[in-house]
């Protein structure tokens, strides 16, 4: 009986002898992986390293609203041996499709969905910073007033302004701001600079627009409407001596902070003779103008332009120094 117990006790030993000493070969570790995706366009060498799932093969980056980031440049750091089969570009704060595939030195490969979460501040509050009827009146190609407001940035890319008329409903998007300052009573912003591309466009029509402000996630109506009227026609003409060609076209662009509209005639006056010239084209910021045949050339005195516009009064352009026309 003793040699069975011990004939069982050395039978067990050798079983967990021989159980403790097998070698079992495990599953490869996933080698498709992003590791690491870092952001580091910020100010002050910051960076924001996103969140990734490997579960739910995705990125998330949250990004907070001070930064006032337009586009993420990203770094990504994966698996050795494995590379991302994409070019790394950077990628705006808009952006909702943006992928990676990162295939892996044996062939395989994982896809992996960038998510950026934009966190904006609790609310936004804004109004002009003149509601006088004279700041609120304004016209086509007419500076826009400045507004005031909780934007707590002052990167003004990341606003938009949108008027919508209160008859039609039409929405006209307004160029994107140039300038958001702090001031003195908070946050500015406004549009800088004369150029008409920074202006309220030239093709808008006359009426009543509230206006829609949009900052980060925020979007809010002002309080107050502004009036679009249409105002006197006018040109930007030196009066210091033309120098044309009969042969080329004339171009002819609007008076800062006006338009032309609905032009109906211009006239050039040469030694008190008038010689009409053919409008060939014209939008509400320039006209193109062409020479009559029989006009003269040379140098003269004096030259008068007239432009006539329909319900609205002529105006009248006199040059103060001597003009050339010639045939080309």
């Amino acid at each position: 009986m003793k040699r069975i117990y011990t004939f069982i006790s050395i039978l067990f030993l050798g079983l967990l002898f021989s159980n403790c000493t097998k070698t079992e070969d495990l599953p490869l570790l996933p080698s498709d992986k992003i590791l690491e995706y870092k952001v580091t366009n910020l100010p002050n060498d910051d960076v924001i390293y996103g969140a990734i799932d490997n579960g739910e093969n995705t990125i998330t980056v949250y990004l907070p609203y001070y930064y006032g980031l337009l586009v993420i440049d990203p770094t990504i750091q994966v698996s050795s041996g494995a590379k991302i089969v994409e070019e790394i570009l950077p990628v705006k704060t808009d952006e909702k499709d943006k992928t990676y595939t990162v295939k892996s030195a044996t062939g395989t490969a994982r896809t992996y969905k960038l998510k950026i979460e934009l966190q904006s501040t609790p609310s936004f509050e804004a109004a002009f910073a003149s509601t006088s009827s004279i700041a609120l009146t304004q016209g086509p190609g007419t500076a826009f007033p400045a507004i005031n407001g909780t934007f707590m940035h002052t990167n003004s890319t990341l606003v938009s302004i949108v008027l919508i008329n209160q008859e039609t409903k039409q929405r006209v998007q307004m160029p994107t701001p140039n300038s958001l300052k702090v001031s003195p009573l908070g946050y500015q912003l406004s549009y800088s600079g004369t150029e008409r591309e920074n202006r309220i466009p030239s093709d808008i029509l006359a009426g009543i627009y509230d206006v829609e402000v949009t900052n980060l996630n925020h979007t809010i109506k002002l309080a107050n409407p502004i009036k679009i009227t249409y105002r006197q026609p006018d040109v930007a003409l030196t009066l210091s001596g033309l120098k044309l060609a009969k042969n080329t076209d004339w171009t002819i662009k609007a008076y800062l902070s006006k338009v032309i509209l609905d032009p109906t005639a211009v006239i050039m006056t040469l030694n008190g003779k008038d010689y009409p010239l053919t409008i060939k084209s014209h939008t509400r910021s320039e006209m193109q103008v062409s020479l009559p045949a029989n006009l003269p050339t040379g140098n003269f005195e004096n030259v008068q332009i007239k432009f006539q516009f329909k319900d609205w009064a002529d105006i009248v352009k006199t040059q103060q120094n001597s003009s050339t026309i010639t045939e080309s």
